[in-house]
């Protein structure tokens, strides 16, 4: 069993941006998901680059938020049996 599409919505509007609060959904962060069927697989196409600083010593403040973002996805989507594994990739 996988998510439907009603359960990815709502999966992507309680994940909040840290910085913000605002939900990643309404943010506009993910722009596509693809499940795999063959192997369980969740692709998630992300777009961090806009929400990226421009200050050089703020960009592994920025790195350490998009990967509190990509595990609280993952072990959301991962609750459900047909997902194996999830991938980010960040357009």
């Amino acid at each position: 069993m996988i998510p439907t599409k009603k359960e990815i919505v709502s999966i992507l509007k309680s994940v909040k941006y840290p910085e913000t609060e605002q939900n990643i959904f309404d943010l506009g962060i993910v722009k596509n998901i693809d499940y795999q069927e063959s192997t369980g697989k969740l692709v998630i196409n992300v777009d961090f680059k806009r929400r990226n600083p421009s200050c050089i010593g703020c960009v592994p403040i920025a790195w350490m938020l998009q990967k509190k973002i990509t595990e609280e996805l993952s072990k959301k989507f991962l609750k459900y049996p047909g997902v194996k594994s999830v991938e980010y990739i960040d357009n």
